[in-house]
């Protein structure tokens, strides 16, 4: 064996066999010495980076829109459709509407300013078309084509596409087309003048079936308000021609009240099926709220007047307290009965929804409705109705609060 021969290299030319290993079995070979085998560190995967996830929901704060996914690696602008594309919407959590919320920017602008000049010329012409009586077709006829023009542009930029358009293109239907729809039910009324029911349901049915299309294009709540007047003059109408025996009877007031008690619920409850229902169910709310108030205000006004005038009369010839003030006071206790009914809904929706508006109209309605009620009612004791509701209330807090508790710990995993 030449010098150049190492243990774990027969060969005594010394030049090792690339690629191959000692043979240990060769004569002369020394096993290699005991060596633990080498960890062999792999590179740490990076992980995907974190998307986005953007709930689109409707105008009135509603989450039910849809989500955009923006991967931040491939879609650094956010828009969840890469660099220059719009988002798409997915329905894996409702409806795919609107598809882009974007702002609208100086659009937004301009539509609001030409609408408004349209809007008053509508406005300015109705006022001044029958001044002495005829229709003036000099002013009618401005007033005709500035509704036709506010109309024509909602429903041009209605036919765009909505995932292009945006929030511009939803500003371009809405703003004229509300205006419009608005113009155009004065116009009628205008045009026609003359006072019959039929007159009220024919306005009322063109509020309410160029809302639903005006809503279809741009799904934005306005619309629904639009509708929701339209509903109201045809209601009331329907409830007159119905129940007019019973509202100019002795059940008047119980039977208003119902009857606006009904519509709240019925609209809300349409409503409901709608993406916009919580601002749907606010406007419902409103119109209760304040019918209500409005109806026991007026009980307050007529027991004013009558016992001024009529009350000495009537203690005198021994008649009843009740009836020397105008109204029952069953009436004013289901006043009360349906302001409670809709608080309770109210309440219902807001812990559905988280909507603040429904919130509003829970605090609101008994803050208003009770103390008119009390004065309504005459009421010889109002500390004993103001402890009790305030006994209900700190009790109804107290036990807010513990829920609330509740929930932070179930958070936390206590």
């Amino acid at each position: 064996m030449s010098d150049d021969a190492t243990p774990g290299n027969p060969d005594p030319g010394g030049a090792p066999t690339e690629g191959r290993p000692a043979d240990p079995g060769a004569p002369g070979a020394v096993p290699p010495p005991f060596q633990p085998e080498k960890t062999v560190q792999r590179p740490q995967e990076t992980p995907p980076p974190p998307t986005t996830e953007t709930r689109l929901g409707d105008d009135d704060g509603d989450q039910g829109g849809g989500v955009l996914i923006a991967d931040p690696a491939t879609d650094p602008a956010g828009w969840g459709g890469g660099d220059d594309q719009p988002p798409v919407a997915s329905d894996a959590d409702g409806p795919d509407f609107p598809t882009h919320r974007t702002k609208a920017g100086t659009t937004a602008a301009v539509i609001a300013i030409g609408t408004g000049l349209l809007g008053a010329a509508a406005l300015l012409t109705a006022t001044r078309a029958r001044a002495d009586g005829d229709l003036d077709w000099s002013n009618y006829g401005v007033g005709l084509g500035s509704t036709a023009v506010l109309l024509v542009i909602a429903v041009l930029a209605g036919l765009g596409r909505a995932d292009v358009g945006g929030r511009a293109r939803e500003e371009a239907v809405t703003w004229p087309g509300v205006v419009g729809i608005l113009a155009a039910a004065v116009m009628i009324g205008v045009g026609i003048n003359e006072d019959e029911k039929w007159v009220d349901y024919l306005i009322g049915a063109v509020l309410v079936v160029l809302a639903v299309i005006g809503y279809v294009m741009a799904k934005r709540g306005a619309f629904a308000v639009v509708a929701i007047l339209g509903l109201g003059l045809i209601y009331g109408n329907a409830v007159g021609d119905v129940l007019g025996d019973s509202l100019s009877g002795d059940n008047a007031i119980v039977v208003g009240a119902a009857a606006l008690t009904v519509f709240v619920v019925v609209v809300s409850g349409l409503g409901w099926l709608l993406p916009s229902r919580s601002l749907i169910g606010v406007v419902a709310g409103v119109i209760g709220v304040t019918g209500l108030a409005g109806i026991l205000i007026a009980l307050l006004a007529f027991r004013f007047l009558t016992g001024m005038f009529a009350g000495p009369m009537m203690e005198l010839q021994g008649a009843e307290t009740e009836s020397a003030s105008g109204f029952r006071e069953s009436d004013v206790w289901w006043i009360i009965v349906f302001a409670a009914v809709l608080t309770v809904l109210w309440a219902l929706a807001a812990s559905i929804t988280n909507h603040p508006g429904f919130s509003v109209l829970t605090i609101v309605m008994p803050t208003l409705i009770v103390p008119l009620a009390t004065f309504a009612l005459a009421a010889e004791r109002p500390s004993l109705w103001a402890g009790i509701l305030a006994a209900i209330g700190g009790l109804a807090l107290i036990g807010g609060v513990g829920l609330a508790r509740l929930r932070g710990k179930k958070a936390l995993g206590g």
